[in-house]
């Protein structure tokens, strides 16, 4: 399909990422490079009436990214996103963090216009560097463009995957992602990006108007012979709520329930994931530790969320509320 003929500006964020690296003197690997200017040159003529705003937002690795920065990105794309003759965005992130980045601008960006994240797995100088490419992608769906109620996307490897749906499954290879069992929502065919699947709906998924988010929301993981322990230890520390990745369709040891009972009783709202890619939680299990005896306690179901987005969404929640009623049913 090809871009609507009209005018205006795609502003570019730049904040880092292997897309921007190069091999630095004196440091083993890669590092930031301050390859931004340089990416954008490489790009062909835009079409006539199309400019690109460029901002340099930052220029970290992505596991330097944290919760308030992502929240900060996506505030910062919602200002650029209500100026009347802006497009759309284009977001170059690292990929190690890049689909969390994604999903905090998804619940938190509220505009029909198109917003994608994409990056690169090879660094600036390196043979085969993909963050070209993807750019170039990104800046063409941004001017199709995307359906309404799409939200924001991931862009990666000729592939358009929702926020939502969007999860790094391969740490080296350049086709590294992959969507929840929804498919993708696009993909890049010659000079063309062509439309796979349309949104279920034409209305927006899930928005959280919240003016700050709640920092202190430990990401738990499920593991054999687990106690207690790391629970108590994070209600001791003033964890305002938590998230527990539980094995298969959301289950943990028994002897961790004794803590998840101590967060419910303090008020602390307990969101439970699954280690699991695909499949999501399912309250099936009424044994001591499985899914549905923990809802039965008062633990909230996040559906086919992972655990890392899962707690983006609770912090946000948190931001807005205290009221685990109301953190519940924006969950469920």
């Amino acid at each position: 399909m090809a871009a609507i003929s009209r005018s205006g500006e795609v502003v570019v964020f730049f904040t880092g990422g292997t897309i921007g690296m190069s091999p630095a003197p004196g440091v083993p690997g890669v590092a930031p490079g301050g390859n931004f200017d340089r990416l954008l040159n490489e790009l062909a003529p835009q079409p006539d009436g199309i400019s690109l705003r460029p901002v340099l937002w930052s220029d970290k690795p992505s596991p330097h990214m944290t919760p308030e920065d992502m929240f900060r990105l996506a505030k910062d794309i919602q200002t650029a996103v209500d100026e009347k003759n802006v497009l759309g965005a284009v977001v170059l992130h690292g990929t190690d963090v890049l689909v969390e980045s994604a999903f905090m601008a998804d619940l938190t960006v509220q505009s029909p216009k198109p917003v994608l994240l994409t990056g690169s797995m090879r660094y600036y100088s390196e043979s085969g560097y993909d963050g070209l490419r993807n750019l170039i992608n990104a800046v063409r769906a941004v001017l199709l463009p995307l359906p309404a109620g799409t939200g924001v996307c991931v862009l990666m490897t000729d592939r358009i995957f929702a926020a939502r749906e969007a999860v790094k499954v391969n740490s080296l290879n350049v086709d590294a992602f992959e969507s929840r069992e929804a498919g993708v929502i696009g993909y890049v065919a010659g000079e063309s990006v062509v439309l796979a699947g349309c949104p279920l709906s034409s209305e927006p998924g899930l928005k959280l108007c919240a003016d700050r988010i709640e920092p202190n929301v430990p990401l738990l993981t499920s593991y054999t012979g687990m106690d207690s322990s790391m629970i108590d230890f994070a209600l001791q520390n003033g964890a305002k709520g938590l998230v527990i990745e539980g094995f298969g369709a959301g289950n943990v040891p028994p002897r961790a329930v004794s803590g998840i009972e101590r967060c419910i009783r303090a008020g602390i709202p307990v969101v439970l994931a699954t280690r699991c890619i695909e499949g999501g939680v399912w309250p099936i299990y009424g044994y001591p530790g499985g899914g549905a005896d923990l809802m039965n306690k008062g633990v909230i179901n996040c559906g086919r969320l992972g655990g890392p987005k899962a707690r983006l969404q609770l912090m946000l929640a948190l931001g807005m509320t205290g009221d685990i009623r109301e953190i519940r049913n924006l969950f469920e």
